[in-house]
């Protein structure tokens, strides 16, 4: 009966780990008892750790290198709330978002026990993006959104999918598309069935970030391709620099020979660090930087909130709360986040917590850089890793991902870094 149990729970506990990942892009849609996905399968996942707890009593927590980043974001999490000024309760609510996350990572990193396992959730983080990013394209092409998603000129709205924002939905698209275009080669080298399936799959999500038009997005993803070509080597290695150039070129005013509202939108990049510093009423006289100056005010009112606090934070979860004791010059509402995902955590918990966030996602990148001195399918999987990781954080100098639940979806598929050479390590030795 035991081996039994051992051999049928990991398996429900991937499923549930599953579930919980594919939940991610369902967000409102497609309710069951009122209910989002993400919230049945948070409950979902949770009871199957304790029915697994229950029957099992591991009295030795599973080995991972990350574990400790981990705990230390937790922890900086905790000391946050327990010294914020503000709503504890929203501190809570951080605590468990951030934290549900970070379980899920580790738990990729450390349940799988065979390949199938691995195979599993692989599939599952390629195809619930891909089956979000052919729902936006659909979306945009058929111009389905509020009148402020519009893409001037064209009869097509800005991909935002199920996530609802175009750069949340962007940032989602980032933490996928890197993983889906590895296995997608991998499938063309070995000839499987499936291999043209993903090509049309991941070119639809390369679609629907163009289609989203948020400059992060696309600044994410240049810099995704370029930490995938570096870590490739070789040949490759040596494209990083034509991909360098051809950035520098667009930015410098090459933008202008770009047609259509594409190239427009990459003109008015150079206002998210140029914009100046004005009231709201002359802004909205201003209807081109309008938005650029909004986000500057954001981000202006998460660093002063940082310097009232600067060790510990104003408390998780409490930017919008302490914003009006920093708004100036008519910009009182506040947007939710500061448009910049270090500037966030440092303004909520500190430089503690900074600290713990940009160690984890050191430490998880050095882990998946590592994998690339294994058997080619993991040296594969470590391009794409990397590319994930630094698309992700490129693009969190202009968006603040840690919302929506997205943050699973990416610590998942950080996890493959310390589930695939465990695996491949204990099916060799049988």
């Amino acid at each position: 009966m035991n081996l039994v149990r051992g051999l049928q729970l990991p398996g429900v506990l991937v499923c549930a780990v599953c579930y919980l990942i594919a939940a991610v892009p369902a967000q409102d849609y497609l309710m069951i008892a009122g209910r989002s996905h993400s919230q049945l399968a948070t409950v979902v996942f949770v009871l199957a750790l304790i029915i697994h707890w229950a029957l099992h009593r591991p009295i030795v927590v599973p080995h991972d290198e990350t574990l400790w980043a981990r705990l230390a974001v937790v922890t900086a999490l905790v000391l946050a709330t327990g010294w914020s000024a503000y709503a504890w309760q929203n501190g809570i609510d951080e605590i468990r978002r951030w934290g549900l996350a970070l379980c899920v990572g580790y738990l990729v990193a450390v349940l799988p026990q065979s390949r199938r396992d691995v195979v599993v959730i692989v599939a599952v983080l390629c195809l619930a993006p891909i089956a979000a990013a052919c729902f936006a394209f659909v979306q945009s092409l058929r111009g389905i959104g509020p009148a402020a998603f519009a893409i001037a000129g064209t009869g097509f709205t800005r991909a935002n999918g199920t996530i609802g924002q175009p750069n949340s939905f962007a940032g989602y698209i980032n933490g996928a598309w890197p993983l889906i275009l590895v296995v997608t080669a991998w499938g063309h080298r070995t000839q499987a069935r499936w291999r043209w399936p993903m090509t049309a799959g991941l070119v639809v999500c390369g679609l629907v970030l163009l289609l989203s038009f948020s400059r992060g997005g696309w600044f994410g993803a240049c810099a995704g391709v370029l930490a995938m070509l570096v870590v490739a080597g070789g040949l490759w290695r040596r494209m990083a620099l034509v991909v360098v150039v051809i950035v520098v070129l667009v930015f410098a005013g090459g933008w202008r020979v770009i047609p259509g509202p594409i190239g427009a939108r990459l003109g008015t990049a150079s206002q998210v660090f140029s914009a100046p510093r004005i009231a709201r009423d002359e802004a909205q006289q201003r209807p081109d930087i309008y938005a650029a100056v909004e986000r500057a005010m954001q981000f202006d009112a998460g660093v002063s909130m940082w310097k009232q606090s600067p060790i510990l934070g104003i408390g998780p979860g409490s930017y919008t709360v302490a914003y009006p004791d920093v708004a100036y010059n008519g910009w009182w509402i506040s947007r939710g986040h500061a448009h910049n995902a270090y500037v966030q955590i440092a303004a909520e918990q500190g430089v503690i917590g900074l600290f713990a966030y940009l160690v984890l996602l050191w430490v998880s990148l050095r882990r998946a850089y590592a994998l690339r001195l294994s058997d080619p399918f993991a040296r594969a999987l470590a391009i794409g890793l990397c590319g994930t990781a630094v698309a992700v954080a490129a693009h969190e100098c202009f968006e603040y991902l840690q919302v929506n639940y997205l943050p699973i979806h990416v610590a998942a598929v950080m996890g493959l870094a310390g589930a695939v050479p465990r695996v491949c390590a204990a099916e060799e030795g049988i």
